[in-house]
């Protein structure tokens, strides 16, 4: 008897430990939640380092991912000749309405050859006016990041990494894309 209460012990201690030590398992709470329409969303294990590559603002002023260190950026690579981006623009309108702060920004990139006077005239056209964008028209920062096709929205820490992608256009203001960013916004502190 006494032997098999020792065994029903080291066994529950193995139990326990390897609970405890397997980090599949104590991580598994801590999974973005992928639900709706985000299922398509990749994230990064390991994160990527954003890169160097330039792009421009909209009056053509040339600047870098890095300039936006300290923020969670939502970067979402369009072009006013992309059905599903223009589909999707609406959404990315509306997160930037309700989350949108100096802890949280959302950031266009369009890639039209023409730049800004394409781009802008089409967004006032739409109604999104207030949706700006920057201009990447020779794709320097898509090639950078290997990017092959749009729309492509990523996911950028604050402190300079890319923690996960979406290819494809999707609803950013819906309940399941807002549960997936405020789970990285509240798991991966700055």
């Amino acid at each position: 008897m006494h032997f098999r209460i020792t065994l029903l012990r080291a066994t529950i201690a193995v139990f326990f430990y390897m609970i405890c030590s397997d980090t599949s398992l104590t991580n598994a709470s801590t999974q973005p939640p992928k639900a709706g329409g985000m299922v398509k969303f990749v994230e990064l294990n390991p994160p990527l380092p954003i890169p160097e590559a330039s792009f421009s603002t909209s009056d053509g002023k040339k600047i870098n991912l890095n300039m936006f260190k300290g923020a969670w950026v939502l970067v979402n690579f369009w072009a006013t000749w992309c059905a599903p981006c223009i589909s999707e623009l609406p959404s990315l309108y509306n997160l930037k309405q309700n989350k949108s702060s100096s802890k949280f920004k959302i950031l266009l990139i369009s890639i039209d050859r023409a730049g800004p006077k394409i781009y802008n005239p089409f967004l006032e056209k739409l109604g999104l006016g207030h949706l700006n964008s920057a201009s990447d028209p020779k794709a320097n920062l898509m090639r950078a990041l290997k990017i092959s096709g749009i729309p492509t929205t990523l996911l950028i820490h604050p402190r300079g990494y890319i923690v996960g992608m979406y290819t494809g256009d999707a609803k950013w203001d819906s309940p399941s894309a807002e549960a997936l960013l405020m789970h990285y916004m509240d798991t991966l502190k700055e």
